[in-house]
């Protein structure tokens, strides 16, 4: 849903692997200031 949240078609969104749909999330997310771990596999929280 996040993809379709940042304005993807959901026709679209829910066609796409899910590398590619991971790899778009994640690019979506740090644009917007997120940081992710790629160690882990996860988002770092953010404080404040």
């Amino acid at each position: 849903m996040a993809l379709v949240s940042a304005g993807v078609p959901f026709d679209v969104a829910f066609s796409l692997d899910s590398t590619m749909r991971q790899a778009l999330v994640i690019t979506h997310g740090k644009n917007r200031g997120g940081e992710f771990d790629w160690g882990s596999w996860s988002w770092r929280r953010q404080d404040g």
